[in-house]
């Protein structure tokens, strides 16, 4: 099984929005491609772009460079050990198209190339698990596409770096924190959550699976209320959950009260189901459910 998370999340981001990173032009279309774990760094901060600029930022963990790509594209690879299999024929499409690249890694087979071509490249220190690199990939993802036109958001992530760090003193080795992990413990968790909150229910499920050895699964709303609910009120096999969900305040009247209709739903069916309210803005709501996650690894591994 993989090793866990440290609590240091808030000040790993704090230390790389310090990273300097070139001046890049102006982008209008960016493909963002991640791979293991990078894929949590990548759902953070790209939530913030969908909200908040006219770029196109398109999050893709496969090997399909789309028929778009061309010279006017950029072509973000990031992937911690650089050694995903992915790599050589992305990299390798990208070039034929004649995209910008910016690489964020550790090194391998992807530091290999971006060095050879003279591409972008944004080194992660060296030495961490996969989990631990999170912080990181956010402050330098952060700053690039700052560097890419994409304004306000190294800001916006400053200002958020006080309160995560306050949330992760509150929540780490808690009450809350060790009550979960103990209801969690005997059964299989189900993590649901909003669409701008992806990161989180990816990082809860990857947890589980990877530094636990425990099967856990995860699904966002609204497609939850119009595919799943039905099973969980009817299958006789449901008591063997337990539901996380995880909801925020969000700008949408319609799926607020899809929020809070599922949640008053679901108990009446005697499923076993907690609400955890994440509050804050953009990118800051998204790390709290993070640090909230790594905190329940923690104590599942004994209060590490």
């Amino acid at each position: 099984m993989s090793e866990g998370p440290s609590k240091f999340l808030p000040e790993h981001i704090e230390e790389s929005l310090g990273y300097e990173v070139p001046e890049q032009k102006p982008a209008s279309m960016i493909c963002l491609f991640n791979f293991e774990a990078s894929n949590i760094a990548a759902d953070t901060v790209s939530s913030y772009v969908f909200s908040n600029s006219s770029v196109q930022v398109h999050t893709i963990v496969d090997r399909v460079v789309p028929a778009w790509v061309d010279h006017d594209s950029d072509v973000i690879i990031m992937s911690y050990s650089g050694n995903s299999p992915e790599i050589d024929a992305i990299y390798e499409k990208a070039k034929e198209r004649d995209a910008r690249i910016h690489c964020i890694t550790s090194g391998g087979r992807l530091e290999e190339l971006c060095r050879a071509h003279g591409d972008n490249l944004m080194l992660v220190p060296k030495g961490l698990n996969n989990f631990d690199a999170t912080g990181y990939e956010i402050g330098i993802l952060v700053n690039l596409y700052e560097s890419m036109g994409i304004v306000g958001i190294k800001q916006s992530m400053s200002e958020i770096v006080p309160k995560i760090k306050t949330y992760r003193d509150d929540v780490w080795n808690s009450k809350q924190a060790w009550k979960l992990s103990v209801q969690i413990s005997s059964r299989i968790p189900v993590i649901y959550c909003v669409g701008e909150l992806r990161a989180v229910h990816k990082r809860w499920k990857m947890l589980m699976n990877e530094v636990i050895g425990k099967l856990a699964f995860s699904g966002e709303l609204p497609e939850f209320d119009h595919n799943e609910i039905v099973s969980w009120t009817e299958d006789s096999n449901n008591s063997e959950f337990i539901i996380l969900m995880l909801k925020v305040k969000t700008d949408s009247e319609l799926l607020n009260k899809i929020q809070d209709t599922v949640t008053e739903l679901l108990p009446e069916y005697k499923l076993i189901i907690k609400v955890i309210d994440l509050e804050g803005i953009l990118m800051e709501r998204a790390i709290k459910g993070i640090i909230l996650a790594d905190s329940v690894i923690g104590c599942m591994h004994g209060g590490e």
